[in-house]
């Protein structure tokens, strides 16, 4: 199974790397609503500072004013209420002058307690406010702005500016008056306009301030489209490189993969040939003649699994029967033992089956086998041994070797795949049979001591489980 997986990826590389992520498109519709939210907030957030510190900047040139012309009046005594005739009928003229100034529509003058001592509108001279919240912020020494559209449907004194006025836009502003040489509020002056030309000098600075907003919130998202675009481009071409050499590595893989496991059945048929090329007794040499077609059936039914893997029709797992599957490696490998003078011991009780298939954890234990072989000297041996263990649930399969062993470093480094300790080794035959015996939920463990050989374990899962 592990070797149709290396051959499917091979097949089916560029596929693996699954839906490329549209970084164009994402950020087209979330970049254009971000920056649209941001230049919106932004405008909105200037329009408001420009309109509100313009009519403060009028509300307070309107204040130096006033307050230039009073001061030199006896302002105190009219506020107070005991300013002579003389003096009240100076400032109430002063302040009927400010009633007459071009788009005024009412002025009224507040004494310190919030009564009106004078207005343009004499029907409220006289009266009290208590709930007039930019008079009390005046009287404790602020100036007080608002704007808004005059209809008499907003409020009721609106009506008596006349119908010329309705529907403008007013400006109402409540300008301190304090007393000389301290900070002490005598009274208040409120003037209601109607300054058009102060409005389209605001509405201008508005269109302005929304016109380049909204420019530079374009300019910036086409910027940033371009840049992304640009990326997405480099990232598209990256991954293609990306894409091509995954393809190329996993091609090297799965021809290594596959050199490696041409090499022990050729390995065990070069032996039998040779065998029976000096061999006498027919019997014999018509033995080793059928262990090379054995041989050759393998090679056969591997790449027919290849085959199988390469057009993703992989076989499910299914009961092996490991006895017959020993037996038949021990057989495929005996002519090569015997050439090398190694003895080949295989100690196999019935066991249960495990889940695996027959092809790949054949393949499995050739590997094991090959290099069990080839690590033992002349007169060696190689064990190869089944067990179950006390749950019932696993099979063990140990192969044993009678060679130099290796050190815990070399047993670190040769489960890495491409790295031998054999001049002529690929460095593959480990690193596959582990891969095989993972993909079926088993496990593959190396113990090996200088100079006591090596053991490899094989635990697989029964097919009952």
């Amino acid at each position: 199974m592990a070797d149709r997986r290396i051959s499917g990826t091979a097949v089916r590389a560029s596929q693996a790397v699954g839906q490329p992520f549209n970084l164009v498109r994402w950020f087209a519709g979330l970049g254009l609503l971000w920056v649209s939210v941001s230049a919106i907030g932004l405008a909105s957030l200037l329009t408001s500072f420009l309109s509100a510190h313009m009519l403060q900047r009028d509300a307070e040139v309107s204040a130096d004013f006033i307050r230039s012309e009073v001061i030199v009046k006896p302002a105190a005594e009219y506020f107070a209420g005991n300013a002579s005739p003389a003096g009240t009928q100076q400032l109430e003229a002063f302040f009927g002058s400010i009633a007459q100034m071009p788009d005024v529509v009412r002025a009224n003058v507040y004494s310190a307690d919030g009564v009106i001592l004078w207005s343009s509108t004499p029907a409220l001279i006289g009266h009290r406010s208590t709930t007039n919240h930019e008079l009390q912020r005046a009287l404790a020494g602020g100036i007080a702005v608002e704007d808004g559209v005059i209809s008499a449907g907003t409020k009721p004194e609106y009506a008596s500016f006349g119908a010329e006025a309705q529907g403008n836009r007013y400006m109402e502003a409540y300008l301190p008056i304090w007393a000389e040489g301290s900070r002490r509020v005598m009274g208040v002056v409120e003037i209601y306009r109607v300054p058009s030309s102060l409005f389209r000098t605001i509405d201008q600075g508005v269109q302005m301030v929304w016109a380049a907003t909204l420019a530079s919130a374009g300019l910036l998202y086409a910027t940033l489209f371009w840049m992304i675009r640009r990326a997405d481009q480099l990232l598209r071409s990256q991954r293609e490189q990306l894409i091509e050499a995954e393809t190329l590595a996993t091609v090297g893989t799965f021809a290594s993969a596959v050199a490696h496991g041409v090499r022990n059945p050729l390995a065990s048929m070069r032996s039998s040939a040779e065998l029976a090329i000096g061999e006498q007794d027919p019997g014999i040499r018509r033995e080793m003649l059928g262990d090379i077609l054995r041989e050759a059936d393998r090679l056969e039914g591997w790449v027919r699994d290849l085959l199988l893997g390469a057009r993703g029709e992989a076989l499910a797992p299914g009961a092996v029967a490991v006895t017959a599957l020993l037996e038949e490696a021990v057989r495929s490998f005996g002519a090569l033992a015997r050439q090398q003078d190694v003895r080949l011991i295989l100690r196999a009780p019935p066991v249960p089956a495990v889940r695996a298939e027959a092809g790949p954890l054949g393949r499995a234990m050739d590997n094991i086998i090959a290099n069990a072989i080839q690590a033992v000297a002349r007169g060696g041996e190689v064990v190869i041994e089944t067990a179950v263990d006390r749950t019932g649930s696993m099979v063990e399969i140990r192969v044993a070797d009678t060679g130099p062993g290796l050190s815990p470093e070399l047993v670190r480094r040769v489960s890495r795949p491409f790295y031998s300790t054999k001049p002529q080794g690929t460095g593959l035959g480990l690193a596959l049979a582990r891969r095989i015996v993972v993909s079926y939920g088993g496990t593959l463990v190396l113990d090996s001591v200088t100079g006591r050989g090596t053991t490899v374990t094989i635990r697989l899962r029964t097919a009952a489980e």
